[in-house]
Formats: structure tokens, C-alpha cells, sequence
């Protein structure tokens, strides 16, 4: 009997023994399994997906770095000196982040008549400005606009415009009067009263592009002092009475350098017999009373009445020496001519 119980009790001890056993079995397994898992977490834990954009081509990267430095050093991206990275180096990243390396360049800015070479990793105009401090007012003008997208030498050129009141004083010009005097010859005018200009003040709105003015426009004026005009008289009397009381009516008088001048070889060059002796430029002959002139001044064939020769004449001939308000009276002898000689003399031309 002792014995059967002691057996028992050894049976039940196994069991429990085989129950402790079993538990622990699974307590390890569970174990196990909890190991697992853990790692796996920690492991899609660590690992990130993320875009990196370079020279704007996107590269989907899984990774295991863990900052935006540590990656580019994994994926051999090397850094310019002037290159920039959005987010910074330092930056841990993120599942599903955008890491951008923005990759220097050169741009030519044109300020204030110099040439700057720039180095950005900016997109725009506008952000190379704001990146360098380079103000703009409203009024500048800027090549290309603001939002050009930039490129490597690129010109952008800034003129620097500003706009100023100025204020001067300004001639006012004079009107010419005109008195008509039937006592004053015709084509004679005479002075009768200066004319002095007035004076005003003028303001402008005045535009300047890089300090050189380009365009002004008036704001106001204001008259300080008046103009006087100008007086002159002018003769309408178109005749003469001459020194036998004839009256000849003209169409201009005017002062002429008068010389005389012979048909002979002292005057022309030429002797009875040779051709064209004696003729005159119209191809009449020679006689008292022919003149020789320059017909932009007098045309060939007016009469021009000579008050000191007391006399009308023809306008036939022409001469080398006689240019402008020059004529060359006809004489029938040479020492005739040389008598007369050279005077300025008054004459007129007939109508």
C-alpha cells in the first residue's frame, strides 16, 4: 500500500515536471516570435523612401541613412562648392521626402553699366536679386522680367530709372510786327524797334535711365516777364521818277559793286576778228547801255535803270569775275572805262 502511494506520487511529480516543461516550450516560442517581429519593425523602422531630385531628374531611393548628408555620401552625389541641398545636410530623413541638390551656375548681371559674373542656384531673376541684395524699385527695368527662368549665362540687365521735377527759366520767343511805309522802296526794310524776349519758368517731370534722360514732359509754367515784339517797316513804294521826270516802276532795287568794261583784248581777252568779239552772251553786239551781270541776281534781258548814269540798261552779258551783286557797264573806249572805274552804286530792276 505504501508503496503503490509512493508511486503515485512519483507519477504525478512527472507530470507536473512534463506540464512545466511544455510551458516553457511555448513560453520560448513565443519568445522567438516576439524577437522576430521586433526586428522586422525595427528594420522597416529604419529604412525610409525617399526622392532625390538632380538637375530637376527624380531618383526614388530606399535607404537606410539616416540624414540627408549620410544619404548623398551613399548615393555618390558630390556637392559643388556653391551647390545648395533643400532640406540642409543635417536634416533626418523622412519617409517620403524630396531632397533637392540644386547645382550652381554662372549668370552675368548688368548694373549700372558694369558687367558682374554671378554664381547662383536660384531658378529666377528674382530670386538671384533677393540672394545677392539687389533692390529694385518699381520704376527700374528689368531684362528679363522678374520671373524669367534663369539658365546658365544668362544677361540680365538692370537700368535704373528714376523720375525728377526740374525747374528752368525759358526764352518766350517774339512776334515779328510788320509796318508797310508807301514811302520806303519796295524791298528796303527798316528796323523800326528791337524785340526782347520774355521770360518763364518751366517745370518738367524729367525720366532718366541709368542717369541719361530719356523723356520729359511738361508740369507747369509760369510767365515771369512778357516779350516785346519786333517792329520793322517795310516799303511798298515801286516806282522812281528819274532825274528827266519819268516814272519807272521796279521790282527790287539793290546796292551793286559797279565796274566798266570794253569790247578789246584788255577787257575780253579778244581782237577784232577773233570769234565772238564784240558779242555779248545773248549774242547781241555790244553798245552803251549793255551791262553784264550774274543772272541768279539779275536774269538776262531785264532793263535795270542806273540813277547814276542817269540811264537804262540791258542785262545781255555775263563775265567770270562778275558773280553776286555785281555788273560790268559797257563802255565805248577804255579810258572811258578806266575813269568810271569801281564804285557801289544803287540801281533798279524794272518791271
Amino acid at each position: 500500500m505504501r508503496l503503490k502511494l509512493m508511486k503515485m506520487l512519483e507519477n504525478e511529480k512527472i507530470t507536473k515536471i512534463k506540464e512545466v516543461l511544455k510551458i516553457k516550450k511555448v513560453y520560448t516560442t513565443v519568445i522567438a516570435i516576439l524577437l522576430v517581429i521586433t526586428c522586422t519593425s525595427i528594420y522597416y523602422a529604419l529604412e525610409n523612401d525617399v526622392t532625390v531630385i538632380v538637375n530637376n531628374k527624380n531618383q526614388e531611393i530606399h535607404t537606410f541613412s539616416n540624414t540627408v548628408q549620410e544619404l548623398l555620401k551613399e548615393q555618390n552625389i558630390e556637392l559643388g562648392k556653391n551647390d545648395k541641398v533643400l532640406p540642409d545636410l543635417n536634416s533626418k530623413l523622412k519617409d517620403n521626402m524630396k531632397i533637392t541638390v540644386k547645382r550652381a551656375f554662372e549668370v552675368n548681371l548688368v548694373l549700372n553699366g558694369e558687367v558682374q559674373k554671378i554664381i547662383t542656384t536660384e531658378d529666377t531673376v528674382e530670386g538671384m536679386l533677393k540672394e545677392n541684395k539687389v533692390t529694385v524699385s518699381e520704376l527700374d527695368k528689368v531684362i528679363p522680367s522678374l520671373k524669367h527662368e534663369l539658365s546658365k549665362n544668362d544677361e540680365i540687365k538692370i537700368v535704373r530709372v528714376e523720375e525728377k521735377l526740374v525747374t528752368q527759366t525759358e526764352d518766350v520767343g517774339y512776334d515779328v510786327e510788320t509796318l508797310y511805309d508807301n514811302k520806303l522802296e519796295i524791298g528796303r526794310v527798316e528796323k523800326v524797334q528791337d524785340g526782347i524776349y520774355g521770360k518763364k519758368e518751366s517745370t518738367y517731370k524729367v525720366r532718366y535711365s541709368d542717369g541719361k534722360e530719356e523723356s520729359r514732359m511738361l508740369v507747369s509754367e509760369n510767365t515771369i516777364q512778357d516779350p516785346i515784339n519786333k517792329i520793322i517797316k517795310k516799303g511798298t513804294k515801286d516806282f522812281i521818277v528819274t532825274s528827266r521826270g519819268q516814272t519807272k516802276s521796279f521790282k527790287k532795287s539793290i546796292i551793286v559793286n559797279a565796274s566798266a568794261y570794253t569790247a578789246g583784248f584788255e577787257s575780253t581777252g579778244k581782237r577784232p576778228g577773233d570769234k565772238g568779239y564784240g558779242k555779248t552772251y545773248m549774242g547781241t553786239t555790244v553798245r552803251p547801255g549793255v551791262i553784264a551781270v550774274d543772272p541768279k541776281v539779275i536774269p538776262l534781258g531785264s532793263k535795270v535803270y542806273i540813277p547814276h548814269l542817269g540811264m537804262t540798261c540791258v542785262a545781255e552779258d555775263t563775265g567770270g569775275a562778275i558773280k553776286g551783286n555785281k555788273i560790268d557797264i559797257y563802255m565805248a573806249s577804255l579810258p572811258k572805262a578806266n575813269k568810271f572805274g569801281r564804285k557801289n552804286l544803287k540801281v533798279y530792276v524794272l518791271k
